[in-house]
């Protein structure tokens, strides 16, 4: 039998797609937890990779520093959909106002 840990490209990932889990964490340490949560339990990995020692997680820490940036990419997202809904309000408010005013000429 093989040996699953010397296998070539043991550290590919499928690309990762946000769940509504991951996505309605309040703050990056529950986003985080969620997400080494999700790998943790991926049994393709626990076949392929080996365990740390000491702490006993098939993840490194490359793969933490990438979590943190989806959660950045994710809050940055979020935030811009959060001010576009806002000015399209604006926008809405100040068309209808506008189309109330009488017209003089």
């Amino acid at each position: 039998m093989k040996k699953p840990a010397l296998r070539k490209n043991r550290f590919e990932k499928p690309a990762f797609i946000e769940s509504d889990w991951t996505s309605s964490s309040k703050n990056v340490g529950e986003y985080l937890f969620r997400r080494i949560s999700l790998d943790q339990s991926n049994k393709e990995l626990q076949n392929v990779r080996p365990r740390h020692i000491l702490s006993q997680l098939i993840i490194n820490s490359t793969e933490i520093n990438e979590y943190v940036d989806d959660y950045l990419l994710m809050v940055e997202k979020r935030n811009k959909n959060k001010i576009f809904s806002k000015m399209k309000t604006i926008l809405s408010i100040r068309n209808s106002m506008v189309s109330r005013l009488p017209n003089i000429f």
